[in-house]
């Protein structure tokens, strides 16, 4: 698979003194925020969307005062952020839109405190094939003034990705390239969000068959997503089933079949997981099973593969099954 750029995590500090600088307003009410930033989080970790959006829901409610609306959309750019990166494209979308449509009652239209709900806005929107509205998100991402490196990491982010999926190479490498620059630039070259670029420019380098500079990028991808504190469980599956194709494209089919079985055991392991990433797994898994020889097992693996339904205009993220060396037909 080709993936996007990965999202920035908990953009919202749990701390009430960040929450009260970011909100500008007093401790008790920061005080709140925190507390309910702290158990939205725990209750989406734990399936419990409903709940955490009813908690949201009374907190906005029980107050009149400006900071409420503030701190709930900030938070629900949080809960937007953790269910996106969890797979859950379609609730991190809507999450992510009513956490603009709140800011933005509040904020001026070139606000910072808009960037962050707008990347995830993109980031699901894109993934969902919505590129209307991941567009549109980014342009009004691109009216922000970005002063702080990371910030203009977020904007690079998201340009490499569309200007990739709209063909256009060259431009997609140099952004890909700025947004690595940037967070190295914000100290955090080794985090996630570094990771996520790297994995998103070795796939850029595989369409372009720069085979050598791929598996540089992926491997530098895996040392950060290996030790990194911020990593999830997606960034590492998205990564693994990239370095796995790279390794059949260089007739590696031992290491293919180790990478791709790695990032399906860690998909199984996954409560949610976007349908289409996983059947574009699975048909790649397969492949490299019947060219190993495997031919029950990949069996196995293709019907699990039919039965998903996915949606056909979701096409943002590409089942690179063409990308594997073409092998001769196989006799079942």
């Amino acid at each position: 698979m080709l993936w996007k750029a990965g999202l920035a995590l908990l953009l919202v500090s749990t701390s009430g003194q960040t929450l009260g600088q970011s909100l500008n307003t007093s401790a008790p009410v920061s005080d709140l925020c925190a507390e309910l930033n702290r158990t939205a989080m725990t209750q989406i970790a734990n399936g419990k969307l409903k709940e955490a959006e009813l908690a949201l829901t009374a907190f906005l409610t029980s107050g009149a005062d400006q900071a409420r609306p503030a701190c709930a959309g900030l938070v629900l750019s949080n809960m937007a952020a953790f269910l996106s990166i969890s797979g859950r494209s379609e609730d991190g979308a809507r999450l992510a839109e009513q956490s603009v449509q709140i800011l933005e009652k509040i904020y001026s239209p070139n606000d910072r405190a808009l960037l962050y709900p707008l990347q995830i806005l993109a980031s699901t929107s894109f993934e969902l094939g919505m590129m209307g509205k991941a567009r549109e998100a980014f342009k009004r991402m691109q009216s922000i003034r970005s002063q702080r490196p990371e910030d203009r990491a977020l904007v690079y982010g998201i340009a490499a990705v569309l200007s990739e999926a709209e063909g256009r190479l060259p431009e997609a490498e140099a952004n890909y390239l700025a947004a690595l620059q940037e967070w190295r630039k914000a100290r955090r070259g080794e985090t996630a969000e570094a990771g996520a670029i790297l994995d998103g420019l070795g796939s850029l380098y595989m369409k372009e068959h720069r085979l050598s500079e791929a598996r540089q990028a992926l491997d530098r991808a895996l040392a950060i997503l290996s030790n990194a504190k911020d990593a999830v469980s997606m960034d590492r599956i998205k990564l693994l089933h990239v370095r796995g194709v790279l390794q059949a494209r260089e007739d590696h089919w031992r290491g293919a079949e180790e990478s791709l079985h790695d990032a399906l055991t860690m998909a199984d392991r996954e409560p949610s997981m976007d349908p289409f990433a996983l059947r574009a797994l699975l048909n790649n898994y397969a492949a490299v099973l019947r060219k190993n020889h495997h031919g029950r097992e990949a069996r196995s693996i293709e019907a699990r593969a039919a039965a998903i339904q996915v949606d056909p205009t979701a096409a943002a993220i590409v089942d690179i099954t063409e990308l594997l060396p073409k092998a001769k037909p196989v006799k079942k």
